[in-house]
């Protein structure tokens, strides 16, 4: 019934695009950046936890340079904390980084919605249809790929809107600076603490196909603020992951 499979496609090019680099030590880099980058988000490696590139590479069947080199870049992005002499750590999620990221988020989105509401666009309703089934499907099942897919098609759902508007390099720009709001949305997709994510999706997709701006603005604007009631769950749950900015 589920397609384990399944990968979302605006999700996956922006993979691909990551993917993709001049030589093989890049391309070596960037694929041990997503591999660790997703076992951070999906807390396979958890806030605190000590990281050996050494390790690293062996279990990615590759050599230490470029694993290193994705560490570094992990670093600047706060995922990871080098501390020279001590060692590599995977960082606390930083309610700081989560705030502004988010903020970034709601702040292209807005305009992008409006951009969508002013036009009718068919097609972009029928993705979005398509969209909130396939979540529901997977909201209800018990595939072992529930979460990251569910992530991913949330993930999807927000940039429909940037590709129907010929915006979809801007939606890959923010998705890439997207790391502690990502971290937190998937620690609390495994909490079950987000219930309402699905009937949001279809109260903005409503609000979009009927080309009302202030709706779709206003449902996007509570959307995205759950996220403050589901920090201060996940925070009390796991205090230990987390880092006051």
């Amino acid at each position: 019934m589920f397609d384990t499979n399944y990968k979302p496609e605006i999700y996956s090019h922006w993979r691909s695009l990551h993917s993709k680099a001049a030589s093989s030590i890049g391309n070596a880099r960037e694929r041990a950046y997503l591999i660790i980058r997703d076992k951070i988000i999906y807390m396979e490696l958890k806030p605190g936890e000590p990281l050996s590139d050494k390790v690293l590479a062996k279990q990615l069947q590759m050599s230490r340079t470029p694993v290193r080199e994705a560490l570094i870049l992990l670093s600047a992005y706060n995922m990871v904390v080098l501390k020279p002499q001590i060692g590599t750590f995977v960082a606390p999620i930083d309610t700081e980084w989560v705030a502004m990221e988010q903020f970034s988020r709601l702040a292209m989105e807005k305009e992008i919605i409006r951009q969508a509401c002013s036009r009718r666009d068919d097609k972009l309703v029928q993705r979005y249809e398509e969209n909130v089934s396939r979540f529901a499907l997977y909201e209800n099942s018990d595939s072992p790929d529930r979460i990251h897919l569910m992530h991913e098609l949330d993930n999807e759902f927000h940039g429909l809107a940037f590709k129907a508007t010929g915006r979809v390099n801007s939606y890959y720009h923010m998705l890439s600076y997207m790391q502690h709001i990502e971290r937190l949305r998937a620690l609390t997709l495994m909490m079950g603490v987000q219930k309402d994510i699905n009937q949001d999706h279809r109260e903005i997709a409503q609000a979009v196909a009927a080309g009302d701006e202030a709706l779709a603005l206003s449902r996007l604007e509570q959307h995205l603020s759950i996220y403050q009631d589901s920090m201060r769950t996940a925070q009390e749950q796991y205090p230990e992951y987390f880092a006051i900015g």
